[in-house]
C-alpha cells in the first residue's frame, strides 16, 4: 500500500476491464496504477475512456514485478486465466480474478493449490452474487421460506455479437463456461448446495462458433434436488437470465414470489430491488464487489466470493461440455473432479 490505498492494476482492456477500472476508481481506498495489455492502442484506449494517467503494462510480468501493485484485475480471454491467477498469487498480489477461473480441469488444482499456497486473497467476479435480489433470494431459501428446495431451473440467454476470440474452442472452453457459467453459479449460490451430476446436450446454430453455441443440462444437487439448465450465445434475444426454485413451501420466478405464508395468496407477488437486468458491464456491481475485496483485504480474511467458492460452478460448466460431446453421457462431479458414470 502507499499512502493508504491499495495499488490496483488491470491486467486486459476488453469490455468487461472498464467495469474493474470504474469500480476502483469510485473506492477511496483504491488507486489505479496501470493499465496492461499487450497492444498499446488497447491501453490507449481505455486510458482516455477514464481520462487517467498511469502507467502502461505491455507484459504481465511488468505487473508481478511492480512493488506498487497490491491487487490485480485478470480481464484476459479465458484460456489465460488459470495460468495467471496462478503466477500472480505466487508473486503475492491479491487477485480480483474475471470468470472463468480455468476452462479445463486439470488447472483447477493447480489454481486451488497457489491459492492456498500463498497469503494473498482472491475474488471472483461472480456478480450476480452481489445482485440485491439474488441476495434476497438466496436469504429467503436460507430461512426455511421455501421448505425443502426440489427444482431448481435457470437459463442464461445473450444472443449479441462476441469478439473474434470467443469464437474459439481453445481458447473459450464452450457456451456455458463462457457466460452461462453466472447463472450456473446464481442457482447453486441461491439454494447453498452444490451441483453433483450433469446429463447433457448441445447443437450448432450458425457458423459463427467453433464449437455448439447452445447447451442445456439436467443436474442433480447434493441436497436432492433437480434442475434443468439452459444457454445459448446466439439467437434474437437480450441479456435473459431467468431462474425458478421450487419448493414445498414456496415458489420463486424470477423476482416474482409465491409463498404458503402467506394464506389466500391467489397468484405471484413481485418483488422490485431497483436493479435492471442488463449485459452492461456498467450495470453490474462492480463497485460493490470491490468494496467487499478491500474489506476483507484489511481484515486480513478471505472472501467467501473466492476461487474455491467458484469451483463447483466451474467443474459443472465442464461438465456440460464433456456429457455433451460425450452424446449425453453423464458426469460425476466428485471431490473437485469429473468422471463419467
Amino acid at each position: 500500500m502507499k499512502n493508504g490505498k491499495y495499488g490496483c492494476a488491470v491486467w486486459g482492456c476488453g469490455w468487461v476491464s472498464s467495469g474493474h477500472i470504474n469500480a476502483y476508481l469510485r473506492n477511496s481506498d483504491c488507486e489505479v496504477v496501470g493499465i496492461g495489455s499487450r497492444r498499446m492502442e488497447s491501453i490507449r484506449a481505455k486510458q482516455s475512456e477514464f481520462g487517467m494517467d498511469c502507467k502502461a503494462y505491455m507484459a504481465f510480468d511488468d505487473i508481478l514485478n511492480d512493488d506498487s501493485v497490491d491487487i490485480v484485475s485478470i480481464c484476459t480471454p479465458n484460456c489465460q486465466h488459470a495460468e495467471e491467477a496462478i503466477r500472480a498469487l505466487q508473486a503475492g498480489k491479491h487477485v480480483f480474478l474475471e470468470k472463468p477461473i480455468a476452462i479445463k480441469e486439470e488447472d483447477i488444482p493447480r489454481l486451488l493449490k497457489a491459492a492456498e499456497s500463498s497469503k494473498a486473497h482472491t475474488l471472483v467476479a461472480f456478480i450476480l452474487r452481489f445482485n440485491p435480489l439474488v441476495k434476497l433470494q438466496r436469504r429467503l431459501v436460507a430461512e426455511g421460506e421455501l421448505g425443502r428446495v426440489f427444482m431448481a431451473n435457470t437459463d442464461y440467454w445473450f444472443g449479441r455479437e462476441r469478439k473474434g476470440w470467443m469464437k474459439h474452442k481453445e481458447e473459450t472452453g464452450g457456451a456455458f463456461i463462457l457466460a452461462g457459467c453466472h447463472s450456473v453459479d446464481m442457482v447453486r449460490h441461491i439454494i447453498g448446495a452444490d451441483i453433483q451430476r450433469v446429463t447433457a446436450q448441445s447443437i450448432m446454430v450458425g457458423d459463427y462458433y467453433e464449437y455448439p453455441p447452445v447447451e442445456t443440462a439436467q443436474v442433480q444437487f447434493t441436497n436432492g434436488a433437480i434442475g434443468v439448465f439452459s444457454c445459448s450465445l446466439v439467437g434474437t434475444t437480450p441479456y435473459t437470465a431467468n431462474l425458478s426454485i421450487l419448493g414445498e413451501k414456496g415458489t420463486i420466478v424470477n423476482d416474482k414470489f409465491f409463498l404458503k405464508r402467506f394464506e389466500g395468496q391467489a397468484d405471484y407477488f413481485t418483488l422490485d430491488t431497483g436493479v435492471k437486468k442488463t449485459g452492461d458491464v456498467y450495470g453490474h456491481p462492480f463497485p460493490a464487489m470491490v468494496e467487499h475485496f478491500v474489506e476483507c483485504l484489511k481484515e486480513d480474511r478471505e472472501s467467501p466470493n473466492n476461487i474455491a467458492s467458484a469451483v463447483n460452478a466451474h467443474l459443472t460448466c465442464i461438465a456440460v461440455s464433456k456429457s455433451a460431446e460425450a452424446g449425453g453421457k453423464p458426469v460425476v462431479i466428485d471431490n473437485n473432479t469429473l468422471r463419467f458414470e
